[in-house]
């Protein structure tokens, strides 16, 4: 995982929820060690591309990337065209493993509380089909973006998002608990 780019002498902040830190988060940690984490528990599953959109105004000289899940990233997903519109130098690193795996961890908490047996999670929190094409999503809005697809790959996508002027996506996919074979092919989903 090496990486060419110079890193920012006053580096910033990452903002973002605690699972999507998890998920990527220890993918980056090497590269990004000196920056300041912002991150929201509970609550905190929605809020990595408009927090970092925030941090970015608060803090305009330092680099700041936003982490989110792919599943939280939907409820807020419009602010990168936020981004765009003000030009702002903000990075943004979606955790892409196809579902909520939030509500995942939530609802096997809720199971095991109520012991009940374990079994496959709803097909709604399953992103996977179709598949979202988040750089695609990220370009229509006006944000460049790259697709990490394995852990040797961070390096040079982080270099581009780094040197690149503007906002800038890196949709990093990361391994998921899905079934799209299952998706549109039963009622009560």
């Amino acid at each position: 995982m090496q990486s060419g780019a110079q890193r920012p002498r006053d580096p910033g902040g990452l903002t973002g929820g605690r699972w999507s830190f998890r998920s990527a988060g220890r993918w980056f940690a090497r590269l990004l060690a000196s920056y300041q984490c912002w991150m929201l528990g509970g609550v905190g599953c929605t809020w990595g591309i408009p927090g970092a959109i925030g941090a970015k105004f608060a803090n305009p000289d330092k680099t700041v990337i936003g982490f989110t899940g792919d599943g939280g990233s939907m409820y807020t997903i419009q602010a990168l065209w936020t981004a765009a519109w003000h030009n702002l130098d903000v990075k943004f690193v979606i955790c892409n493993n196809g579902s909520y795996r939030l509500l995942q961890v939530n609802i096997e908490a809720y199971w095991k509380e109520r012991q009940c047996a374990a079994h496959d999670y709803p097909l709604c929190f399953d992103l996977s089909q179709p598949p979202i094409h988040f750089v695609g999503l990220a370009e229509a809005m006006g944000v460049k973006g790259a697709r990490i697809e394995k852990p040797e790959q961070i390096g040079a996508a982080l270099d581009k998002a780094l040197s690149h002027r503007g906002p800038f996506l890196l949709d990093v996919v990361l391994e998921g608990i899905v079934r799209p074979e299952m998706i549109g092919m039963r009622c009560g989903q």
